[in-house]
């Protein structure tokens, strides 16, 4: 179980990032958000929300405003978000390689390694397959939701997970609709009802125990399923349609 008591006495005039709280009109510095591509990040009241939130400046990298150049590979730095060059040509072809898995990668691109889906690493020539971490450039994912949309956890929303992305893909507020699903035998479990006890997941109006999960949400999305696995939030998957 994680106590999650902080969020419930979080200021509506003051903003949140990593475990820091920023007054109003302060600054975060760049390079805790240059990863997720954004800059000039300050906190600031949202008069129609009566929330503070972060207003920050998206970078846009040239790779976003053009097509990628066939027979290239974009080259990053550690935590940046756009690319630093690119190799192309021959260039490309002399660069040292890196493979993890069935995938290749070149001298400089980033990599997801399959067990560690929080971290990004940059392909370098000193790579070893047996010991990814050993001579790679690698660094964690930072969850950037409380600058996107701060105001989530407040009204209660679960985060929802797809494939096998560390970061919530999107956010879940409850529904009147939602309901617990009740399998044959589930009610009549004394070790349920132990952990009912204990402990359990508070989701708009209901409250699941360790275990318990709501009925699917079919969408024109996918299908989301909401489930209580460590107290006090639910969390939920998308899966595609």
């Amino acid at each position: 179980r994680f106590n999650c008591s902080m969020l419930e006495q979080r200021a509506h005039d003051k903003c949140y990032l990593f475990g820091k709280t920023y007054e109003l009109h302060a600054h975060v510095p760049d390079e805790k958000v240059k990863s997720s591509c954004l800059a000039l990040c300050t906190c600031q009241m949202n008069s129609r929300r009566a929330v503070a939130e972060f207003h920050c400046a998206h970078i846009d990298c040239p790779e976003f405003l053009s097509p990628h150049r066939a027979g290239c590979v974009r080259q990053y730095r550690t935590n940046d978000c756009c690319s630093s060059r690119q190799a192309c040509g021959e260039k490309r072809t002399n660069l040292p390689r890196c493979t993890v898995g069935a995938v290749t990668y070149y001298e400089g691109e980033r990599m997801q390694l399959p067990d560690d889906p929080c971290q990004t690493c940059i392909c370098t020539q000193h790579f070893n397959a047996s010991d990814p971490h050993g001579h790679t450039k690698c660094y964690t994912n930072a969850c950037a939701f409380e600058l996107i949309a701060p105001s989530v956890l407040a009204h209660g929303a679960a985060p929802v997970y797809y494939g096998n992305r560390c970061c919530p893909w999107e956010w879940r507020l409850p529904k009147a609709n939602d309901r617990i699903r009740r399998d044959e035998g589930t009610e009549n479990s004394n070790a349920l009802e132990e952990w009912t006890v204990r402990d359990s997941c508070t989701y708009g109006n209901l409250t699941l125990s360790i275990g318990e999960s709501l009925v699917a949400d079919v969408t024109p999305v996918g299908v989301y399923q909401c489930f209580c696995a460590i107290p006090p939030m639910v969390h939920c998957t998308l899966t595609a349609n």
